[in-house]
């Protein structure tokens, strides 16, 4: 690297990781390799690298294969999320929020829905209760098994069957919300007091049939991994979360449950009918990337077995409530609310402030994803760049939610 290369940065992000070199090279502070000086060198990782997922930019530092350095660069799918909500009414929101975390539309539709009825004083109906918590439940799933068949994608071509295998079973789970909601990604399902539609006939079985079929896909996932001696080599060990780092940058979901750290707000801040469901909190030990996938898998027999409960449990009577009908106007009174729900990837806030029109005043996301990237830099630091993949990929980072 030249001195006149130093003097050139394309932009901010660049400028920052060759002015982090310069300090280190006047304070003596360079790394050697069995006696040999490196210079180290800085490249961009993403946006268009396969395993950043289209939208991600990490400026890295790199020293031989080793990372000394990352700097995270968002902002490349910013489509303004939450000042979108201050032209449209409450319910013509309702479809925006689908489009922050793209693979767990469902459970992002009913953290908004949740805080505009606490908002305006509305009571669900208990049949739609159960409705949304099986619909999170099955969005958890399908969740899941995109972050789970793209993490290992990126790791190995053994990786390569386990996506196909994941996206295999999550067309027939995204057939379920689709006989649901019409639609197979984009549901714009849920509604402030209920949900869109009753569950159609014959759903319910259909439900169940695929429900029998869970623990043989996840035997499947297994087998294909858990005894490989490369995937096991580039997960076990690496990349380890302390419990102090959870509580330093305040880390949820299931990247702090693979930690060790028993917190899930169906469990520790209850909402909805989670408090009458029986189900365990999937914990790991080391927090290292196995860790991290071993805890979604477990989820998804979890969200199985809650899925099984709310259809033994499920009452009749109407999913909306009655006084809500169109043109679908509502104006809650002047204040502020804020409400939280573990989607896949953890706490998902959601903020509203109401001056009494039909329009938020102002909207805005606590996004697990945005939490969870602040973390990537003390990850990656001391590891090799092919060790970086792996790990970035086992925090599930969705780029709708960190660029909304």
């Amino acid at each position: 690297m030249t001195d006149s290369f130093l003097t050139e940065a394309p932009d901010e992000a660049m400028a920052l990781a060759l002015d982090r070199i310069r300090r280190g090279r006047e304070t003596g502070d360079v790394s050697e390799l069995e006696g040999l000086a490196l210079d180290q060198v800085v490249v961009n990782m993403g946006p268009q690298h396969p395993s950043t997922h289209g939208v991600l930019r990490l400026v890295v530092t790199l020293d031989g294969e080793i990372v000394r350095d990352v700097i995270p660069v968002v902002g490349y799918l910013h489509r303004c999320k939450e000042k979108l909500a201050e032209k449209r009414t409450y319910y013509q929101y309702i479809p925006i929020v689908d489009r922050t975390e793209y693979v767990a539309g469902m459970n992002c539709e009913w953290g908004y829905v949740m805080t505009v009825e606490k908002l305006a004083g509305i009571q669900p109906t208990r049949r739609a209760e159960f409705i949304r918590v099986i619909m999170a439940e099955l969005n958890r799933i399908a969740s899941h098994q995109v972050a789970v068949g793209t993490f290992t994608a990126d790791l190995s071509p053994l990786g390569t069957a386990m996506v196909f295998y994941m996206f295999r079973d999550r067309e027939t789970i995204l057939t379920l919300l689709e006989e649901a909601s019409g639609a197979r990604m984009m549901f714009n399902y849920f509604r402030f007091g209920g949900v869109r539609f009753d569950l159609p006939p014959g759903w319910e079985q259909r439900c169940r049939e695929v429900m029998d079929q869970v623990p043989k896909w996840v035997d499947e996932y297994r087998s294909l991994v858990e005894d490989n001696a490369v995937f096991l080599t580039r997960t076990v060990g690496r990349g380890v979360i302390t419990q102090q780092d959870i509580v330093d940058y305040a880390i949820t979901g299931p990247n702090a449950r693979a930690s060790g750290v028993p917190h899930d707000l169906r469990r520790t801040r209850p909402y909805s009918v989670y408090p009458e469901l029986d189900f365990d909190l999937c914990l790991g030990e080391h927090g290292d990337v196995y860790d991290r996938y071993r805890v979604r898998v477990d989820e998804i027999l979890e969200s199985r077995r809650i899925i099984l409960q709310c259809l033994d449990m499920m009452p009749k009577g109407p999913v909306q409530v009655g006084t809500l009908r169109p043109p679908y106007i509502i104006t809650p009174p002047p204040g502020s609310a804020y409400t939280s729900q573990e989607n896949p990837r953890g706490e998902y806030g959601t903020y509203i402030v109401s001056d009494g029109s039909r329009y938020p005043y102002r909207l805005k996301y606590r996004d697990p994803c945005f939490i969870n990237l602040q973390l990537l830099p003390k990850l990656l630091r001391g590891n090799k760049i092919a060790d970086a993949v792996a790990i970035s990929g086992s925090i599930d980072l969705v780029l709708g939610g960190i660029d909304r």
